[in-house]
Order: structure tokens, then sequence, then C-alpha cells
């Protein structure tokens, strides 16, 4: 029974972790994603080699306030990526915002989960591409408080 629940949650945590929301159905820029396609890459391999601190400053500056430094390399520890691979770019017409969609290899509380989906949503700020952080999301399988 525990085994049963600790995996179902570890399934759980997962599920939280690789959502993100949007998409964006426009046509890609070729030109400009060529830039922001090798972010994506240096973003995902700091993450795999461990470089909390490089994969922190990919960061752009709203979720770099919203998400210190230090919250983000103990929240970071917990997971351990493995590998990725880029499924798609899409970029807005004005070039300084992009969704892209990435499959994720991580282990999670010693589980493997590969091809986890992975949405991104990247933003341009002065000349130079950066990661928005995810919303936090409430765990919908987390107690409730009692109404009153």
């Amino acid at each position: 029974m525990k085994s049963n629940r600790r995996t179902l949650l570890a399934a759980i945590c997962f599920l939280v972790l690789i959502l993100s929301a949007g998409c964006a159905a426009l046509a890609p820029v070729t030109t400009k994603q060529e830039t922001l396609e090798e972010r994506v890459k240096n973003y995902m391999q700091a993450q795999i080699d461990g470089k909390w601190d490089r994969a922190w400053s990919f960061y752009d500056s709203s979720s770099r306030e919203r998400v210190s430094r230090e919250s983000y390399l103990n929240r970071a520890r917990k997971l351990s990526y493995k590998g990725f691979a880029i499924e798609e770019i899409t970029m807005l017409p004005s070039g300084d915002q992009a969704t892209v969609k990435v499959k994720i290899d991580i282990s999670f509380m010693g589980y493997d989960f590969k091809g986890g989906p992975q949405t991104q949503n990247w933003v341009k700020e002065s000349g130079e591409w950066f990661v928005k952080e995810p919303q936090s999301r409430k765990n919908p399988f987390a107690p409730q408080e009692k109404q009153k």
C-alpha cells in the first residue's frame, strides 16, 4: 500500500513539475529560432550538469524577482535531469516571445521518467532570450482547507 502511494505521489509530483501553461499556435520565425534554440539547449544542459546557478541565470527578470536563487537551488536539487529533446519552437510574430516544447528525461525519488513533456515560455530581454518560471500550480491531490 505504501509503495503504491509513494509511486502515485512521485508520478503526481513529476506531472506538476513538468506541466506549464500556454501554447502559441503561430508560425515559427526560423531566422530568430537559432539563437533561441541555442539558449534552450544551454539551459537544459545546465540542468543536466547540475549547474543550478547557471540554470537559474536563464530565468527572465520577473522570474528572478519571484524565485530567489537560494529557493531555486534547494528545489532544483530534488530532480536529476538525464536528457532532453527539443520538440517544437513556436515564436510570436513580434519575435520577442516564444513557446518551446521539450521532452525531458528525469529521475525523481528513485524513479526514472523518460520523455516527459514540458512547455517553456521564453521572452527576449535586452536582446537575449530568457525562460519564464512557470507560475506555481496548486496540487489538486493535496488536502484542501475546510470551508467554514
